[in-house]
């Protein structure tokens, strides 16, 4: 399916989609092919929701999607990426996050075996920036990245669990702050650094009322997360607030102050002591239903949905120009007060409702920009029954860039 590329210097990001060595396409008469690959093990909260979203969107798009995990080691995330790379029938594409600070290499391997890349999920640190510069410049098989606004979703749970915390004065130390603990990803993932400056800020900004006592690496696991909780609750007393990077290790956290009811110490989730993560997962929703966990901040497992239509129309031959590189995630704080509304979104057969086509420049020519939102989950535009036929966007049915041989 990647065409032969022809040079253009007319054209403004270059020619991406296609062979720059005179091959034949590998997929040319069959159903694109994209894999991706999450530096998580199988059956993760989040990243379940992450595939299945991507799962419709794909089959929607007649996108043949592959996954690849790596069980939590970046050797065997890079060794995932090279090997499919190296196929002879090469994929028309691969998805990846940085993990553990992967990302360069990742997107240097997908350089050299000339495969479209694009990054989601938790991007490159500053440093790693100013290696590989920016998307198409100077790697030109770097199509783009859609990113999740990290920092924000550590600011607003950080406010979130703290506002609650207030509501009862028994909560507040002997000092009358909130005091508050943390529990972290990856210490080398881009996205656990963004969230706990999110979580930094808002203590700073309310030293007056809250304090950070310690902040712990839990590698986004959910017994580790158990563990270092335990060791947090023994240490700090006064601990009335568990700010958590990911609502995994929420449910660590949760599972430690249940360790210490059976020690004879009086933690109660929601009760005693406010709890709140990050991803939204359905465990989450339960949670907060039951008054366990007070927040969570999500929305971002769209992110493999929106990437499947933006792959699709960069093999259908859109304009690089009307495919922006970067995309931010927008995150949604979720607590009782919405909590109906976000398990809204998370309901599969509203996914299976709606047909992701209509989110394509190739068969709505017409959109403007690639509205990924809220909105764009709704069924009400075009409903199911109603056939698509593919239009010709812009300048890509007028000018042959040599995705068409």
């Amino acid at each position: 399916m990647l065409r032969r590329m022809v040079p253009v210097c007319l054209m403004v990001f270059g020619l991406l989609c296609g062979t720059l060595n005179g091959e034949e396409p590998a997929h040319t008469d069959e159903q694109r092919c994209v894999v991706l690959f999450t530096g998580s093990g199988e059956q993760n909260p989040f990243w379940d929701l992450f595939i299945d979203f991507m799962r419709e969107a794909a089959q929607d798009l007649e996108i043949k999607l592959e996954v690849f995990y790596a069980d939590n080691s970046r050797n065997r995330m890079v060794s995932q990426v090279r090997e499919v790379c190296e196929r002879a029938d090469k994929p028309d594409g691969i998805v990846v996050q940085s993990f553990k600070r992967t990302g360069t290499n990742i997107l240097r391997l997908a350089e050299q075996y000339q495969v479209p890349v694009f990054l989601v999920n938790s991007g490159l640190n500053v440093e790693e920036k100013e290696q590989v510069g920016e998307p198409r410049t100077p790697l030109r098989f770097w199509i783009g990245e859609m990113l999740p606004d990290d920092y924000g979703a550590g600011y607003q749970l950080a406010n979130a669990l703290i506002d609650e915390a207030k509501k009862d004065p028994r909560r507040l130390g002997p000092d009358g702050r909130v005091h508050v603990i943390g529990l972290n990803g990856v210490v080398s993932h881009e996205a656990a650094l963004a969230r706990e400056k999110g979580l930094r800020k808002a203590i700073d900004e309310r030293s007056d009322e809250a304090v950070l006592d310690q902040v712990v690496a839990a590698d986004w696991d959910q017994k580790f997360a158990r563990k270092r909780c335990r060791f947090l609750l023994r240490r700090y007393d006064h601990v009335s607030v568990i700010w958590s990077a990911s609502d995994h290790m929420a449910v660590g956290a949760i599972a430690a102050m249940q360790d210490r009811i059976k020690e004879g110490v009086q933690q109660t989730a929601g009760k005693d002591v406010i709890v709140g993560g990050v991803d939204a997962t359905p465990e989450a929703m339960r949670l907060i239903e039951q008054g366990t966990m007070c927040a969570t901040v999500g929305g971002h497992f769209k992110e493999g949905g929106w990437v499947a239509v933006l792959l699709h129309d960069f093999f259908q031959g859109v304009d690089l120009a009307q495919i922006p590189t970067r995309f931010e995630s927008p995150m949604t704080l979720v607590t009782k007060d919405n909590l109906a509304i976000y398990q809204a979104e998370l309901d599969e057969s509203m996914w299976e409702r709606m047909d992701f086509r209509q989110l394509s420049r190739v068969y709505s020519p017409e959109l403007k920009d690639y509205g990924f939102g809220a909105q764009a989950l709704s069924t009400e535009n075009i409903p199911r029954d109603v056939p698509f036929t593919p239009s010709n966007v812009g300048d890509a049915s007028k000018e042959d860039d040599g995705r068409n041989q």
